[in-house]
């Protein structure tokens, strides 16, 4: 990768700054959803664990699943919003999964074919984006607050292809790496015990 990429990486996670300086007096808008991914945990682990797959798929994987999860979970945020989906548990459970697979995955470092994965994390993102569509009736902006997830989501995918770029320099960082997404799939494993 050239330094061209870092700079393009750098320019999108500082672009939705000046956004932020809006108030939406108390109501939801970009900023509470550019934080829904980022605060919540189990968000948090499944946005990075795509950006380190696809790292260390390389290629153009590099590209295309954390696109494919991006468009997906737009979908899911309108199946969301719309309510097709009215038991809210089993998106939860779908989430929790999405973190002890991703986790594994990362874990097994490039075992799994990319159809698969791309696959899975199409699956993953359409549960991660019900559960943003489902707050967007709350919204004092809808459009401010899908945006605001969606930016949200796509700066964690870049951290984590940033996260996995340079890990797998090295041996002992690339084990690093592996060790992290055990981590990753245990706090999945933990969090599912919380809801059963």
């Amino acid at each position: 990768m050239n330094k061209n990429f870092f700079i393009f990486l750098t320019c999108l996670l500082v672009y939705p700054l000046p956004v932020l300086a809006h108030s939406f007096t108390g109501r939801i808008g970009f900023y509470d959803g550019i934080s829904h991914p980022v605060l919540g945990l189990d968000h948090f682990l499944a946005m990075v664990s795509v950006g380190i797959l696809s790292a260390q798929i390389g290629g153009k994987a590099i590209w295309t699943v954390p696109a494919t999860f991006v468009s997906i979970m737009t979908i899911g945020g309108l199946f969301g919003f719309f309510l097709i989906i009215y038991e809210f548990f089993f998106v939860e459970v779908g989430i929790v999964f999405s973190v002890i697979l991703l986790g594994f995955a990362i874990s097994i470092d490039k075992k799994i074919p990319t159809k698969i994965i791309i696959f899975f994390v199409g699956i993953f993102g359409f549960f991660h984006g019900t559960a943003h569509g489902i707050e967007v009736p709350a919204a004092a902006n809808p459009l401010l607050f899908v945006l605001g997830f969606i930016c949200g989501t796509t700066a964690l995918h870049l951290f984590g292809v940033a996260i996995g770029y340079f890990s797998i320099k090295t041996a002992i960082s690339s084990v690093l790496l592996r060790l992290t997404g055990i981590s990753f799939a245990i706090y999945g494993i933990y969090l599912l015990t919380q809801i059963f």
